[in-house]
């Protein structure tokens, strides 16, 4: 990875106007001129990248003029941005990588002789704008520090229609996922990470439908794999299945780019995302377009795997879209560090939407998770991927269960505090640009240098 797709907004304010530079890490002493209006959309992070599912309406955006700098996120919040108020002052960053942020932030207040207390210190002062937020930074009337406000600009709503089957139901969710599909514009070769199970297998068989679909592709690691499943699926398809192998050193590896890409992460964020930063990291898919299921459980059963019922489906639901548009789990910008384009097709408006509006107890069909898209997925798979018990991908791989594991054969004990860990490596992130902010990020050597602190703190 030679760059890691970020934007930084430089703002200060002048006595004639607020005053923007883009991209600043990179012209630390550069301003744009008092006055000077531009717009942005933030997932093509200044180079013109292909955006994710769902298009513009579903991106973050800033704009600014000489009075105001207003950011818009979308309620999905595909990519997290968060800002830093330097005290005493009017100046502001904004920024999508936190560990950049961290870094611009002490290199405009003087570096200290503590940098693990300043990191920390900075880290903890910096700000993150969740979905369907409208912030806007305007010049404080009496040149002090610049005034914000933040303000909820979307919202979801849920309206069920009433007297729908479960296939009538689940047939409109596939069809608002298929409209999706083909108009995506997706960049090729285009690859459909598959387990073998309903959610990949929609978007996988929707894909070959559509004509846009090049390969089918299935992880493993050391601990566990989906290869049967995902070569079952191939098979009806009429696709072969490339099985991607990773080591546990590959898992490891993956580990900084993943923290880098989260921000703040914990535990389950990084079982979750780890995976992916890892294939792309390998390389074993051609670079385009890559498309997944990832998201189908947010929307349809709040996280529900189990048989069972979930008191308040709707509310389950609502949470797990909060949750995800505040936790960055979902970004693209690893992938695009790699030459990807990342898409997760139930993560869009349109899909999310038909989720929204169909009646929870029709989502219960037969007792199952996402039973009425099951009940009309039979259209397109057979019955039993359609109905195959499901697993989350991290799930599948046996990352959940074993990295913890992995983590501490790594340093050394027994058992390891592995949030703290990820706490130690994001610290590292920052040290690295701080110590030198235009060069790359050597991860290796920041998962080298946390194992290291790590082991100093529980001498």
């Amino acid at each position: 990875m030679n760059t890691y797709p970020s934007l930084l907004l430089d703002v200060r304010d002048r006595r004639t106007g607020l005053a923007v530079q883009l991209d600043s890490a990179a012209q630390p002493d550069g301003a744009g001129e008092p006055g000077d209006t531009g717009r942005l959309v933030v997932e093509e992070f200044g180079r013109g990248r292909p955006l994710p599912s769902g298009g513009l309406n579903d991106c973050n955006t800033v704009e600014w003029t000489g009075e105001r700098v207003t950011v818009r996120t979308s309620r999905q919040n595909p990519t997290i941005l968060r800002y830093w108020r330097q005290p005493g002052t009017g100046r502001v960053l904004i920024g999508t990588d936190l560990a950049e942020l961290t870094a611009r932030a002490i290199a405009c207040v003087g570096a200290e002789s503590d940098r693990v207390a300043q990191i920390r210190a900075v880290r903890a002062s910096i700000r993150a704008i969740g979905g369907g937020r409208t912030v806007v930074f305007s010049r404080s009337a009496d040149g002090g520090a610049t005034e914000v406000t933040e303000t909820v600009s979307q919202s979801w709503q849920a309206s069920p229609i009433t007297g729908e089957t479960a296939v009538e139901a689940g047939a409109r969710q596939i069809e608002a996922l298929r409209r999706e599909i083909l108009s995506s514009g997706t960049p090729g070769p285009v690859t459909a990470v598959v387990s073998g199970g309903v959610d990949s297998g929609l978007v996988a068989a929707l894909a070959k439908q559509a004509g846009i679909l090049d390969h089918l592709a299935s992880l493993g690691t050391p601990w566990g794999d989906e290869y049967a499943a995902a070569d079952e699926l191939g098979t009806h398809l009429g696709m072969p299945v490339r099985h991607l192998a990773l080591s546990e050193e590959d898992i490891l590896r993956a580990i900084p780019e993943t923290v880098r890409m989260l921000g703040v992460p914990n535990r389950e964020m990084v079982a979750g995302g780890v995976n992916l930063v890892a294939v792309y990291r390998q390389g074993d898919i051609p670079a385009g377009t890559v498309l997944t299921g990832v998201g189908a459980d947010f929307i349809n059963s709040g996280l529900r795997t189990e048989a069972g019922t979930v008191p308040d489906l709707q509310r389950a639901v609502a949470q797990c879209l909060a949750d995800a548009a505040a936790a960055g789990e979902l970004s693209g910008v690893a992938a695009a560090a790699y030459g990807y384009t990342l898409r997760h097709m139930y993560w869009n408006t349109p899909v999310i939407q038909a989720a929204l509006d169909t009646d929870p107890e029709v989502m219960r069909h037969r007792d199952r998770e996402k039973g009425h898209m099951r009940a009309a997925a039979e259209a397109l798979l057979p019955p039993q991927i359609a109905w195959r018990p499901k697993q989350a991908l991290h799930h599948g791989s046996g990352v959940q269960r074993n990295l913890d594991g992995a983590v501490a054969r790594l340093i050394g004990p027994a058992a390891v505090d592995v949030e703290r860990f990820y706490e130690l490596i994001a610290t590292e992130l920052a040290d690295a640009l701080v110590d030198a902010p235009h060069e790359p990020i050597d991860s290796d050597k920041c998962l080298e240098a946390a194992v290291a602190a790590y082991v100093r703190e529980n001498h």
